[in-house]
């Protein structure tokens, strides 16, 4: 069955004896408490860690607004960005195929949602974003995105110390295998071509 956000919810409350729901939006105790908490809890758990299925890039237009002092250019984030990993421009290597970033490229801050920097425009981002489709979820992920919401659920839905401190421990557990599938469809990265590497080939 393809993951959705009831399957998530669903799962969350079996965690913590919570009964079930048909929709997020059920009047009932459980969907209410499930339909305030889902949104928030989902985007904390994708800030929280470099998720491969929720990493995206863009290329961003400086805006005609500019920054009071301290930086020439400003840029929106956008709008689904919830965490920036890196903002710069594009370098190309020894192989064209393969990009790094420039050492110089980095000299930015983010105030708000904008990213102040005196990189010209365009400017190349790329960030976590807010993935609101289950069915994009990595399976582990999804686990323990519902591991997390079973034990913010729980003082609401049980009142019971004992199943929360047993929904802590399931999210550490979830979520530290997540991490760790992630962590394994990482490619092995290649070492930046360098002036002194560049010069010999």
């Amino acid at each position: 069955m393809a993951t959705s956000d009831v399957s998530i919810a669903n799962s969350a409350l079996s965690k913590i004896g919570g009964g079930s729901i048909i929709a997020l939006t059920d009047d009932t105790p459980a969907g209410i408490a499930v339909n305030a908490r889902y949104a928030n809890v989902r985007d904390a758990e994708l800030r929280r860690h470099v998720w491969r299925f929720a990493v995206k890039r863009a290329s961003l237009a400086a805006l005609t607004t500019t920054p009071a002092f301290g930086y020439a250019l400003e840029y929106q984030l956008p709008a689904d960005c919830l965490r920036l990993l890196v903002a710069g421009k594009f370098a190309p290597g020894l192989n064209l195929s393969e990009f790094r970033w420039g050492v110089d490229d980095l000299d930015y801050t983010i105030e708000g949602r904008k990213i102040l920097t005196d990189i010209g425009a365009p400017l190349y981002i790329r960030y976590v974003y807010r993935v609101t489709d289950p069915t994009q979820f990595d399976p582990a992920f999804a686990e323990a995105f519902a591991s997390r919401l079973g034990y913010e659920l729980c003082t609401t839905l049980t009142d019971s110390t004992t199943r929360k401190d047993m929904a802590k421990a399931d999210y550490k557990d979830a979520i530290r295998e997540a991490i760790k599938a992630n962590a394994l469809e990482q490619p092995p990265q290649a070492l930046a071509d360098d002036s002194w590497l560049a010069s010999r080939v």
